[in-house]
């Protein structure tokens, strides 16, 4: 009976012993992994914190890429910048490291982000201020200039709209996308109604500065390895697109008699970005891939070049509105105005097709004489518009309708939320693309 005690305790006693070594390895693997899991949980929300900081400054300064560093919250982070340098296609990276020692033991813990610059075309409608400002080929101003855009019920816009001032909307406008603008809007009432419908609602005291340096990129990339640039230089030219991806070049684009040739569109420029310098540019057709096509002002007896003007329909081989995952994409860029050609032909039923993003920087998008034209029809653009003021296409009466000019049909090409033509006019303000955490 004493040995069977002994032999008793002695087994209770490895018993415990082993039961109280798991326990304490255990607990010290518990305190192991405790200690890690707030190492890791640390790190991780100082290099959040960091990207976030580092972020910020980035989005209100597109230049800004002095490395910041430090410590904080008991660890430490650094945060670096690199851009590709290319003005045109302009991309910033961003990289955050931080540490935090525990236990010991140094834990890393990294955030990634990638910021593009934000494409005009990604917006349906923007002007800087909601007012005509039409201007003729030799300077002076029309009929209208100076007079408020109005937005009333049945207008609607599709895609995001913003003004660097205000819009007039009287009655019942639709607006598909969010509305911004840096002020509130001037209401009207119009059949008892003062109620514009924000789809997506509206944000107010938002201002997107446009870029002059776009110009400037754009010259630099206009007719890249063009055989005929110095032609282009100083003259009106003529661009009739097909189908094939071939262009007719006309100089001057009345006769053709300085030039007159059909080549690839890759013959006029290797950038994909063509341009009539010193010049106007008359376009018309159906193009295939991706182009943009810019005319530059000059000086002396160029300072009122730099036009665009639409001769005809202007459509692309595969209709981006039956198939949105067209790969033909058209940029029409004009330091001064856009133009739609008067063309006494049309009449109340004629339509006029035009697919592409267009960007006036100095003027706006009209249509020539549109005050003394008759009714001609409608003008359908499915892209997108940006101008300096916001175009007329027609002069309506709201007890007659149409007086003169075109009814105005607008749909953004969703296709421009994520993509742009070649080298498209860009915000000054870069826009977060990608975002990774370790």
């Amino acid at each position: 009976m004493g040995k069977s005690s002994i032999i008793y305790v002695i087994g209770l006693s490895l018993i415990i012993g082993i039961a109280l070594a798991n326990i304490n390895e255990t607990s010290m693997g518990s305190m192991d992994s405790y200690t890690t899991y707030f190492g890791r949980t640390m790190a991780h929300n100082i290099a959040l914190a960091a990207a976030n900081v580092g972020a910020n400054r980035v989005l209100f300064d597109y230049a800004y890429d002095t490395p910041i560093s430090g410590p904080f919250s008991g660890g430490s982070y650094a945060v670096a910048y690199w851009d590709t340098g290319a003005a045109s296609t302009y991309v910033k990276f961003m990289e955050v490291v931080a540490k935090f020692n525990s236990g010991g033991e140094t834990i890393h813990d990294t955030v990634r982000a990638v910021f593009g610059r934000r494409q005009f075309s990604i917006y349906g409608w923007f002007t800087e201020e909601e007012k005509n400002g039409y201007l003729r080929p030799d300077g002076t101003t029309g009929p209208y200039y100076g007079s408020s855009d109005w937005k009333i019920t049945g207008d609607s816009v599709f895609g995001y709209a913003h003004t660097n001032y205000k819009f007039n909307l009287a009655g019942q406008p639709y607006f598909d996308r969010k509305v911004t603008a840096r002020l509130a809007p001037t209401l009207g009432t119009l059949g008892g109604v003062e109620d514009p419908v924000y789809n997506e609602g509206y944000e107010w005291g938002v201002t997107i500065q446009r870029d002059t340096a776009n110009l400037g990129a754009l010259r630099s990339l206009a007719n890249a390895g063009n055989p005929f640039a110095a032609a282009f230089d100083g003259s009106d030219v003529g661009l009739e697109f097909f189908s094939t991806g071939d262009v007719r070049v006309r100089i001057p684009h009345t006769t053709g008699a300085t030039l007159d040739t059909t080549v690839p569109v890759s013959v006029l420029s290797s950038t994909k970005v063509i341009g009539a310098v010193n010049g106007d540019l008359h376009l018309k057709g159906t193009y295939r891939g991706e182009v943009t096509v810019c005319a530059f002002t000059g000086t002396g007896p160029f300072a009122q070049k730099g036009n665009v003007w639409i001769d005809g329909d202007l459509v692309a081989a595969n209709n981006p509105r039956l198939d949105p995952g067209s790969t033909d994409m058209m940029g029409i860029v004009a330091e001064r105005m856009g133009y739609i050609t008067k063309d006494l032909t049309r009449n109340s039923s004629s339509a006029l097709n035009i697919q592409a993003a267009i960007y006036c920087h100095n003027g706006e998008f009209t249509a020539e004489d549109f005050w003394s034209i008759p009714k001609s029809g409608r003008v359908s653009l499915y892209g997108s518009i940006t101008q300096k003021t916001a175009g007329s296409l027609g002069v309506f009466s709201f007890t007659s309708g149409l007086l003169n000019g075109y009814f105005y049909s607008i749909r953004h090409d969703t296709r421009f939320l994520t993509s742009g033509p070649p080298a498209f006019p860009f915000s000054s303000k870069l826009k977060l693309i990608a975002w990774w955490e370790n």
